[in-house]
């Protein structure tokens, strides 16, 4: 292909399970522009790297963009229709579909139940006693330890849980939890202490059970010994300890909300070993992250060989690892986070990119949106710091969106630039992390809704496609 030939740009936003939205529109282009191909070849079967020349995304729109590079057997492995597949059967493995809320919940419903016939007040001064007692002889223990290390030639720094972590781990009916694994591997000497706390506070708790008697008004308590192995009220209190357990965890405000090791999977599966220089057709990929240790914007892309080795599946993870919601990607000692937290719409960048790369040469840009809520905030006229810290994150990434959206257009006119963009407007808000059945069959009627409208223009982007493929 000559450098004066016309490029074909494909940007895709980031939105998490939004994508859907673009996957859903790259699957009716691929089957329209295959349809009319094969009315002069039958065994034409097009996707999107057979006839779009620079693939670029942010977050969610990174999976899309390097998924529909990724070769096979010198085709494109993935079509749009695979892609949309993928978001509705792995959405729940990227963000996992679990409501701390509904631990909450839960407890709350069975809290009668739970704690009925249970001398409350002295259950939970044995509880906090035992407790300060305990902990008092594990720091000891520890620091003896440290000491006699440091004694022996060592750094002298023990590895310590903090007493909030350390009473969710006892408190948990299950004693083969990770963190009392790792206990027993590192220390079993702590294992063995932790141990003494959690008989004790069960012992504390089985004491305190009660027989409740109503006589002449008056309520008689007496202490009797229960065998919590055998008591299912035990059994039960300790169940509804753990779904408070899992709320604490998952709200945790020092940490991620989601593991990343289901959506890591899915990257290993998908891209195995794959670098961007392996991208399918010659095509160009263009990714944004952020540099969080050097402060700084990141691209990874093959236009130029700086990045070119990298693979693809960690190029993905970068860009969409969004704060708060996964941790940062380290890659050769450096952590990366989501492109959306500067540019969740790459459009413009990649164009300005491109021309660099073939100066020469004429483009049609095509941008996809994962739609787009006009949320109305009159609301927070008067609003402090903690109301404006959810709305002004979502506000600052619209208003980012459209900024870029607007840059492309000015751009794409002064330079007679053929300019496309698909951004549906949605009836209501839809989160990144949004992966119920309900929120999903939206999102794809959201597509759908984008296809038939005409604004979309999707019968001259297909007409452009078409003329493009015919002319190899």
């Amino acid at each position: 292909m000559e450098e004066t030939d016309t490029k074909f740009i494909l940007s895709i936003d980031g939105g998490g399970i939004r994508g859907l939205v673009p996957a859903k529109i790259l699957t009716e282009i691929e089957k329209r522009v295959t349809e009319e191909l094969k009315k002069e070849n039958p065994n034409a079967d097009m996707r999107c790297a057979d006839f779009f020349d620079i693939l670029a995304g942010t977050s969610t729109g990174s999976i899309l963009a390097l998924a529909l590079a990724v070769p096979e057997n010198d085709r494109p492995k993935y079509s749009g229709s695979f892609m949309v597949d993928f978001f509705q059967k792995h959405g729940n493995d990227v963000f996992p579909n679990y409501s701390p809320f509904g631990h909450v919940d839960n407890l709350l419903k069975n809290i009668t139940n739970v704690f009925k016939g249970v001398d409350l007040s002295h259950m939970a001064t044995n509880v906090v006693n035992v407790v300060k007692e305990e902990t008092l002889k594990i720091e000891t223990n520890i620091t003896n330890r440290s000491v006699s290390k440091d004694n022996n030639g060592s750094d002298g720094k023990a590895e310590k849980k903090g007493f909030i972590e350390r009473f969710i781990d006892f408190l948990s009916p299950s004693s083969n939890s990770p963190d009392k694994d790792k206990m027993i591997q590192n220390n079993e000497t702590n294992n063995r202490d932790i141990g003494e706390i959690k008989n004790k506070v069960e012992q504390s708790v089985s004491t305190s059970k009660t027989n409740v008697t109503k006589s002449n008004t008056e309520i008689v308590t007496t202490d009797v010994s229960i065998d919590v192995t055998t008591t299912n009220d035990e059994k039960t209190f300790k169940e509804h300890l753990f779904e408070l357990q899992e709320f604490l965890k998952s709200y945790d405000p020092f940490g991620p909300k989601y593991d990343p090791s289901g959506f890591e999977k899915l990257l290993n599966e998908n891209f195995k070993d794959l670098k961007l220089k392996d991208a399918v057709n010659g095509v160009k990929v263009f990714i944004t992250s952020y540099n969080l240790s050097q402060g700084k914007r990141v691209f990874f892309t093959n236009l130029t060989s700086e990045h070119e080795d990298n693979l693809m599946k960690d190029v993905v993870r970068a860009s969409a690892a969004a704060p708060t919601f996964f941790p940062a990607k380290n890659l050769s000692s450096k952590y990366y986070i989501d492109g959306g937290v500067f540019m969740n719409n790459p459009t413009s960048k990649t164009y300005l990119e491109a021309k660099k790369k073939y100066p020469n040469s004429k483009f049609v840009v095509i941008s996809l949106g994962t739609g787009y809520y006009p949320k109305p905030l009159e609301k927070y006229n008067n609003a402090g710091i903690v109301q404006w810290v959810s709305p002004l994150i979502s506000l600052l990434m619209d208003m980012e969106q459209v900024n870029h959206h607007n840059t492309m257009k000015m751009l794409a006119e002064f330079d007679g630039t053929t300019y496309y963009r698909i951004q549906p407007v949605m009836d209501q808000e839809l989160n990144l992390a949004d992966v119920g059945d309900e929120d999903v069959k939206k999102l794809l009627a959201l597509g759908d809704k984008a296809i038939n409208d005409p604004d979309s223009k999707l019968d001259e982007i297909v007409n452009l496609l078409v003329d493009k493929c015919k002319k190899k």
